[in-house]
């Protein structure tokens, strides 16, 4: 009897293909591995087929391969996950692999080119990218690999074209993000071994370097809601229209509260101030308070009017008088030295111009030397320049008329330099007592001038008073009507946002018929693998989709978060092959088993998804493509010889089983 017939007749719930989804939007026929684009260099060829595929790395047999130093890899490195991600690449996603196999490829490959078989929405084509070098990648909307590359001229082009039709299958999720639904939907149709499968949402790993739009968790939800129809469009702007109206009235709420601490401590403050201004004379309502606040300040003002045009007080007078004494000795002196530091170095010019005059006539300074030795020239200044026996080049005195007249100029020069070098020292000493002397005046006239004002300032002070405090109530009761306006807007936007959540519950409940659809595709695949006693269910909160599995209680551990992210996507797979949501029904398993997940366990879900055929007229009828890559070994009714087991089985002790027949 065939096993998976007997799994069926078991199942509590059957599947039921919608007419107007007759094969997978997505799904590869062929992969073929090549040196060059030529079908003669082929490396590698894969059939896959539509339904169920297994990609088995196959494991050493523990029973006849025990003991140390042996080999342990053999179902590790051969290429499972480099396959899972040449199908990634084809589609669209950049880069092929993590750095360490794209520096293999290049190192081991001169020239590799991965070409596929694909059919996107009922269209054929034949897709290549270079793996190895920078070659321009391909599309085809053709049958064969032969209609692509028969001809004497490679392919060229085609891919933008092709990729176009790919990324119309993320057309639900382009609302969430435009011009990005594809690259979005693939990294949930195409999870990476890395991530562990720990949850629904667990898809990208920064450690297998492939592309990762680096979303937060609730947009991966909306993701998978999108594609599942479970996500009214208008959700998300509503969420996120909720998450700034709540941090809004957060806002508002902390302002408020603030203000009414501060306009609490402002009223307390004005009226101890009025009581002490106003004493027994105090109104008690506040309009009263203020009012009688600016009548006393207007009668003080008056009256600070009136004091302020009487006659300046004798000490007053005084104290300016010894100002204006301090500051005209002050000035005299300024004027005294400024005269004494203009002429000295006139005088000093003078006496060093003289000097240097006499000295030239003294020492034979003449136009011709010769006259001067024949004692020729004169020894007065006029006669020296008549004979041309000196050049005037600084003219001097000309009743200076001989050399004694010049030095003895000069000598009266040097003592009148003396003197006011004396004078300009004893000045300059003089100067710090006088200016020390007017600020002590003006010190003095200041004391005096407010002493003899001190009722005035009084007056002044205590009309100042009067109208900051009246203005301090004033500014209370702006600030009273302020939040007054702002408990009205915080009690509209909390209303407002009430309604939005109610609408966004709404939202949620009008997908509940599909959330139930779902969860009981999700039950019935969780209790296929696990046994009827579990109480398996999906849950749509405010934060996304939750997978619950209980037994009594809430069952948890690494595996069984593993059993609830497959049973998940398969559930998803069938909800699509029944017609709900626009998951593509492609989707790629790479590696799932959790080291403690039960070998029973995880056989059924072979079991399961191969039975999923049986709800079509044949297998290559089914509407759907899950690849599975795996080291633990199927079932043994799905290994060698079955339409489920994909040629070759890969094994990383022999190269030639390698996925691309290379070791690095």
């Amino acid at each position: 009897m065939d096993p998976q017939t007997h799994f069926l007749d078991q199942l509590h719930r059957t599947v039921k293909p919608h007419a107007a989804r007759p094969e997978p939007e997505l799904w590869f026929r062929e992969l073929r591995l090549l040196d060059r684009l030529d079908l003669t260099a082929e490396r590698r060829r894969i059939t896959l087929h539509r339904g169920f595929n297994i990609l088995w790395a196959a494991p050493e047999d523990p029973d006849i391969e025990q003991g140390l130093y042996r080999d342990g890899l053999a179902g590790h490195a051969s290429g499972k996950t480099l396959f899972c991600r040449i199908l990634r690449h084809l589609l669209g996603e950049d880069p092929i692999g993590t750095h360490s196999q794209r520096d293999g490829i290049h190192k081991k490959f001169l020239s590799l080119w991965a070409v596929a078989s694909v059919r996107v929405g009922c269209r054929s084509w034949i897709v290549g990218r270079p793996l190895a070098t920078d070659g321009e990648k391909f599309a085809v909307p053709v049958e064969t690999f032969e209609e692509a590359l028969s001809g004497p001229d490679a392919p060229e082009g085609g891919y933008d074209e092709f990729i176009t039709e790919v990324k119309k299958l993320g057309q639900s999720i382009e609302p969430l993000f435009p011009n990005a639904g594809w690259r979005h939907l693939l990294t949930w149709l195409a999870r990476d071994q890395e991530a562990r499968f720990s949850s629904l949402v667990a898809w990208r790993e920064a450690v297998s370097q492939g592309d990762n739009p680096q979303t937060k968790v609730i947009d991966r939800h909306q993701v998978m809601r999108a594609a599942l129809g479970l996500l009214d469009h208008r959700e998300p702007a509503l969420r996120q229209k909720l998450e700034g109206d709540q941090t809004t009235l957060e806002t508002m709420r902390i302002r408020h509260v603030t203000d009414e601490t501060q306009l609490t401590g402002k009223a307390v403050l004005a009226t101890d101030q009025a009581a002490k201004l106003l004493g027994e004379e105090m109104p008690k309502e506040t309009d009263a308070i203020v009012a009688r606040l600016d009548s006393l300040a207007e009668v003080l003002r008056d009256g600070a009017q009136g004091l302020s045009k009487r006659p300046p007080a004798p000490a007053v007078v005084a104290a300016q008088k010894r100002l204006n004494a301090a500051n005209k000795t002050l000035t005299l002196a300024e004027s005294t030295r400024e005269q004494v530091n203009k002429q000295l170095p006139e005088l000093r010019n003078r006496r060093n111009r003289d000097l240097t005059v006499a000295r030239q006539i003294k020492t034979g300074n003449v136009v011709d030397p010769t006259r001067a030795d024949a004692n020729f020239c004169p020894r007065t200044l006029i006669y020296a320049k008549k004979k041309g026996c000196y050049e005037d080049t600084n003219p001097t005195d000309e009743s200076a008329l001989s050399v004694t007249d010049l030095e003895n100029q000069a000598k009266a020069d040097s003592i009148a330099i003396t003197a006011l070098e004396a004078k300009a020292k004893k000045l300059n000493a003089e100067m710090s007592k006088l200016e020390t002397a007017v600020a002590d005046a003006e010190t003095h006239l200041s004391h005096a001038t407010t002493e003899a004002n001190r009722d005035l300032a009084m007056i002044l002070q205590k009309a100042a008073s009067a109208e900051g405090i009246a203005k301090l109530y004033r500014s209370i009761d702006e600030t009273r009507d302020e939040q007054t306006k702002t408990a009205d807007a915080i009690k509209k936007r909390e209303e407002a946002l009430d309604n939005d959540r109610a609408t966004l519950a709404r939202l949620r409940r009008d997908m509940e018929e599909n959330v139930v659809e779902l969860s009981n595709i999700f039950a019935d695949i969780i209790r296929g693998v696990m046994g009827a006693s579990v109480e398996p269910a999906l849950r749509l909160t405010a934060d996304g989709i939750e997978p619950h599995v209980t037994r009594g209680s809430e069952l948890s551990g690494a595996a069984l978060d593993t059993i609830k992210t497959l049973a998940f996507d398969l559930a998803a797979v069938i909800a699509s092959i029944e017609g709900k949501g626009d998951h593509p029904r492609f989707l790629i398993h790479d590696g799932p088993r959790e080291g403690d997940m039960a070998r029973v366990i995880y056989e059924r879900f072979f079991l399961y998804a191969a039975g999923i055929e049986n709800a079509f007229p044949s297998p290559d009828e089914a509407s759907f493509q899950y690849l599975i890559t795996t080291t633990t070994p199927p079932p043994k009714s799905m290994r060698e010889g079955t339409r489920w087991l994909l040629e070759p089985v890969l094994d990383s002790r022999d190269k030639s089983k390698r996925l691309l027949k290379e070791d690095f």
